[in-house]
């Protein structure tokens, strides 16, 4: 194999594949990339069995070939590379990197080891804006278990219905739901995407200039094809929770409140909670304010108050400071809408005048 590339689509390229690599594993051959030369286009590939990523960039190729590299340490002299051009030389499971001030020798092994990355039917391919999708699966990104104890919460779930896409994530302390009206009809279908491969999807559509996502899946896998990039990753097994039986429908107390305010009262407060047991802040309204403040601590307290609007009853609820911030920091900055019933039940927080996003959040104690 003999190719070279632009350092810059090489660095790029292997910037996309190498985030899922992982260096604990039990098979060396998981720990490299695989690197194939064929017909004007150089293809990387990286898997750790669970997803799996492919993306491919234009060299001049003069032998084809394939090899696998550890991907830490190729990474690595591509990105310190500031030359131009890098020219990529295998022979018996070596490969020599040369460019006009730089030559490496890096050891790697056959690409026959490398398991392969499945790709999934063309036939079964459906192509959505990546406008219509992708920002609401960032706020619902938000919202999903972090450890698997549950496995079923450790994913974001995508319910196809016709030509509208419900897409929720809960840790069972708070709820992310968005909806989507898509321009493609798309028949019934639920399925559990893991949080990983939600996060690289997000991570490659950031870095493509891409009008539209190639979605495909079957019973046990799902595929996301970005311009030159492909994802597919092995899906949730299990049924996700009926989590609109919780959803309340009416609120006592709600509020409308400046989004500016509202972030800067909740992260002065949680500056002070961040010692306290769940990041506790309270959060106290009143006829026509609310009052945010963090839980006594050892650093002290700090409080905040904001004119609002508020209909209905005066209460006192608190928060884990992180969900508010979580969600406030995906919403555009217009006006927040809060809404309540009683300091022991779950509160909504949504934007105004954004009516396919809702969170709900679970209360703490009050102390």
């Amino acid at each position: 194999m003999k190719a070279t590339i632009l350092q810059s689509n090489l660095a790029k390229a292997l910037n996309q594949v190498s985030k899922i690599v992982s260096s604990r594993t039990t098979l060396p051959v998981l720990s490299n990339i695989l690197i194939e030369a064929k017909k004007n286009r150089i293809t990387f590939s990286a898997t750790d069995l669970e997803i799996g990523i492919k993306t491919s960039t234009i060299g001049k190729i003069e032998e084809e070939g394939d090899i696998t590299l550890p991907a830490k340490l190729l990474t690595d002299f591509v990105l310190n590379n500031s030359d131009e051009t890098i020219e990529l030389t295998v022979s018996e499971n070596k490969a020599v990197l040369r460019s006009s001030h730089y030559e490496a020798t890096i050891n790697g092994i056959a690409a026959n080891e490398f398991p392969s990355v499945p790709v999934l039917e063309k036939e079964s391919y459906i192509e959505i804006n990546t406008d219509e999708m992708m920002p609401l699966l960032k706020k619902v990104a938000i919202a999903p278990a972090t450890d698997e104890t549950r496995p079923v919460l450790a994913g974001v779930y995508f319910q196809f219905n016709k030509q509208e896409l419900i897409l929720a994530a809960t840790d069972s302390y708070r709820l992310a739901e968005a909806k989507a009206e898509l321009s493609t009809e798309i028949g019934e279908k639920k399925i559990i995407v893991p949080t990983r491969a939600v996060n690289e999807l997000l991570r490659l559509v950031g870095t493509a200039d891409e009008a539209k996502i190639s979605l495909a899946f079957n019973d046990n896998q799902i595929s996301f094809k970005i311009g030159d990039s492909y994802i597919v990753s092995r899906l949730i097994e299990g049924s996700y929770p009926n989590y609109q039986q919780i959803m309340p429908t009416k609120f006592a107390t709600n509020i409308e409140i400046s989004y500016g305010d509202l972030v800067k009262a909740v992260k002065m407060s949680s500056l002070f909670a961040r010692d306290s047991a769940n990041n506790n802040i309270r959060i106290k309204i009143s006829k026509d304010e609310i009052e945010i403040s963090s839980i006594i601590s050892q650093a002290g307290e700090a409080k905040s108050k904001i004119a609002s609007k508020i209909t209905g009853n005066g209460l006192e609820i608190a928060f884990n400071a992180k969900y508010l911030l979580d969600v406030l920091q995906v919403l555009p900055d217009k006006e927040i809408i809060m809404s309540f019933n009683d300091g022991n039940s779950s509160g909504i927080v949504k934007s105004k005048g954004l009516d396919n996003f809702i969170y709900l959040i679970m209360p703490l104690k009050v102390e």
